[in-house]
């Protein structure tokens, strides 16, 4: 294999023997190589074979943002969660549960806990997903000298639940790839404007999206845990969101008959609000 681009100290994109773009994760491995060096088998911790275009380029935004010390960090903590309780996760964990902690990490440092949102179907119902952020949440206190709460062993532990994978399904996968291009095209439009979709920003909303739409898909969307002060605390505050989700759900419920939780509205709410804010910050 031979490097196209370094991306940080830990990941590069790289060709394969077949000529297949793909990105190659391993401690130090980018550190001063240049484009064409070849790398050794020995080098690489983790291959990602990415041939959706589309995820190919987001996940190259999001890995050139991220230091690789919370990389590290996520590989550690699903070495665990493999090693434990056998779960398999999809590619995109590495990078989308890495910016979750480097965000939390980010706000806790700058003496901002923020809302506290916890979902209580992880600790009902994936048990190991919430044991996983345990695990995770004690292994990023003793690396980043924080003190993060036990209840973000929740947050964490609902991206296991989001990434763990199933069986591969062709269908599957074209119907909720479907799924999220209709919901995205109606986000665009009720935000207005221009939006930017190569931002991170963007790249992290794409991302919740797709893991929304495949329980949506699956028919196991988070349960209704008494969160409706919560939901209107928050529909107060971010109309636009509201406006956006409420579409949402009257597409999904004619297109399958399904109605969006409480609980998922909040989640959504959440992701979509810096999407919002960046685009009403260009108006």
């Amino acid at each position: 294999m031979k490097v196209l681009k370094v991306l940080n100290n830990s990941l590069v994109l790289a060709l394969d023997e077949s000529g297949a773009e793909c990105i190659l994760m391993g401690k130090g491995l980018g550190y001063h190589k240049a484009i064409g060096y070849p790398v050794k088998k020995a080098e690489i911790q983790k291959i990602f074979v990415l041939t959706d275009n589309k995820m190919l380029k987001n996940f190259i935004q999001l890995a050139s943002t991220i230091d690789e010390t919370y990389l590290n960090m996520v590989k550690e903590i699903i070495d665990f969660a493999s090693r434990k309780y056998q779960i398999k996760v999809k590619d995109y964990l590495y990078l989308s549960l890495a910016d979750h902690i480097s965000f939390v990490v980010k706000r806790v440092k700058e003496g901002n806990i923020g809302e506290n949102f916890n979902y209580p179907d992880v600790l009902l119902h994936y048990r190991n997903g919430y044991q996983i952020g345990l695990f995770a949440v004690n292994l990023i206190n003793k690396k980043m000298q924080v003190s993060l709460p036990n209840s973000e062993a929740t947050g964490i532990g609902l991206h296991f639940v989001d990434a763990e994978v199933d069986v591969d399904d062709q269908q599957k996968n074209r119907e909720i790839a479907d799924l999220v291009s209709s919901l995205e095209k109606i986000a665009q439009r009720i935000i207005g404007g221009k939006i930017d979709q190569n931002t991170f920003t963007y790249s992290r909303f794409l991302t919740h999206l797709n893991y929304f739409c495949e329980r949506v898909y699956e028919n196991k969307l988070f349960s209704d845990e008494d969160q409706e002060g919560l939901y209107k605390d928050l529909a107060a505050k971010m109309p636009k969101e509201v406006e956006i989700i409420n579409a949402f759900d009257e597409f999904i419920r004619k297109k399958i008959r399904l109605r969006i939780t409480k609980q998922e509205k909040i989640y959504l709410i959440v992701h979509l609000h810096k999407v919002v804010e960046e685009n009403c910050k260009k108006v």
